[in-house]
């Protein structure tokens, strides 16, 4: 049936229909699968990136998110660091199993789906040599918001436990995707699915860039980074701030370091396995004709903008890694980021600055252990919040 010929009604009943049954089905649970084994297996339930952890994992994240603390890289130094040894960065997580997992989804044109940004809860420190699978819990679909005779809002939601080869569940995810559907109105009036208006990227003044450049040499010199110098839970306040770093601009090469540094990639027959029973959520390369990957949005202008966006979208994951970053460095090798609750709000485009920052809001102690909380941001050059989170540190004390 045509957007132009189904009946507001019917869209509306088609949408309430699948809520529904979506309900029926939360608390199901799917094994995750191998992502690059080329079987038969159901891959709904996500995919396994890195089974093992090894150092060069995690020094392949640490570039990736720009962090150069040796805690990450220096066998030497972490030896002798609180940890005994080399650790991963918080958020390594996206480097063991997909966080962009997508269930059923409603069977209706105008349909966009995006990364929602998700909540990390972590309970074991990942080392080199552990070893994970996975199993992921459906929580089900629910409605955000709806706007009458234009479109509807949802939001699905998965938990992905990460379990080590000591069966202790190392971190959950939460991971959420929200699906935007345009009503038959809104279609036929060409809203959500015309290309874009080509948009150049932004340019500089010397100024600007000198200020980057001078945040990104404290940034790889440890400026911004508390690292051995433990921070005792006594000493922090409701109002202290993280020091404010900025990246950017934000181009192929820092998309490319994140792609390599998770596995999440395909080339040639396996790109074309993924792609071929996926044709509708493609797109046609206006300069070859041929169908590309739906991915190619976080690394091409030119398929950014025919999926209607103004560029290329920098991945949800790397604006949520960039904050557990800012916060690591923050707290030190001492501390230990318990959760990370993500929100995605606006996209970080290829061409943006991202300036991340935030305050402690609250302190608390429970079961005998000291947190502290803080509310995260980064923002882009134009001052719009792109994405923004809740940290929760844990911190020794004296």
């Amino acid at each position: 049936m045509s957007s132009q010929a189904m009946t507001m009604e019917k869209w509306n009943e088609k949408i309430d229909a699948y809520i529904d049954q979506e309900k029926a089905k939360i608390g199901s649970k799917k094994p995750v699968y191998r992502i690059y084994c080329q079987d038969k297996n159901d891959r709904s339930g996500g995919g396994l990136y890195n089974e093992t952890v090894t150092i060069d994992t995690i020094g392949r994240f640490a570039r990736a998110v720009g962090d150069s603390n040796p805690l990450y890289s220096d066998p030497v130094y972490a030896a002798g660091s609180v940890r005994g040894g080399i650790v991963a960065p918080p958020l390594l997580e996206c480097c063991i199993c997909s966080t962009f997992v997508m269930g059923a989804l409603p069977r209706l044109r105008g349909m966009s789906v995006f990364d929602a940004g998700s909540r990390w809860d972590r309970f074991e420190e990942i080392r080199p040599d552990d070893r994970f699978t996975a199993v992921n819990t459906y929580l089900g679909v629910r409605e955000i918001s709806r706007h009458p005779e234009k479109s509807r809002l949802l939001l699905q939601e998965h938990a992905i436990s990460l379990i080590n080869q000591q069966g202790k569940e190392a971190a959950r995810v939460t991971a959420r995707v929200m699906i935007r559907l345009l009503s038959p109105q809104a279609q036929a009036e060409g809203h959500g699915g015309a290309k874009a208006a080509a948009e150049p990227r932004p340019h500089y003044s010397q100024e600007q860039l000198a200020a980057l450049y001078e945040n990104l040499d404290g940034q790889m010199d440890g400026r911004f980074r508390r690292g051995a110098q433990t921070l005792y839970w006594e000493d922090v306040q409701i109002g202290d701030q993280l020091p404010e770093t900025v990246v950017g601009p934000y181009d192929e090469a820092d998309g490319r370091s994140l792609m390599a540094a998770i596995g999440a990639a395909n080339a040639f027959a396996t790109k074309w396995g993924s792609l071929r029973h996926r044709h509708p959520q493609g797109v046609l390369d206006p300069e070859t004709g041929a169908w590309r990957d739906p991915i190619d949005r976080h690394s091409s202008d030119t398929i950014a903008r025919a999926q209607g966006s103004k560029r290329a979208i920098a991945s949800g994951i790397h604006s949520q890694t960039l904050l557990a970053r800012a916060v690591g460095d923050w707290m030190g090798d001492a501390g230990f980021l318990v959760s990370l609750d993500c929100s995605c709000k606006k996209p970080l485009f290829y061409g943006d600055l991202s300036t991340q920052r935030g305050t402690v809001v609250r302190k608390y102690e429970k079961e005998g252990q000291h947190y502290v909380e803080m509310q995260v941001e980064a923002v882009r050059q134009d001052g719009v919040v792109h994405t923004d989170a809740l940290a929760v540190v844990r911190l020794p004390a004296r």
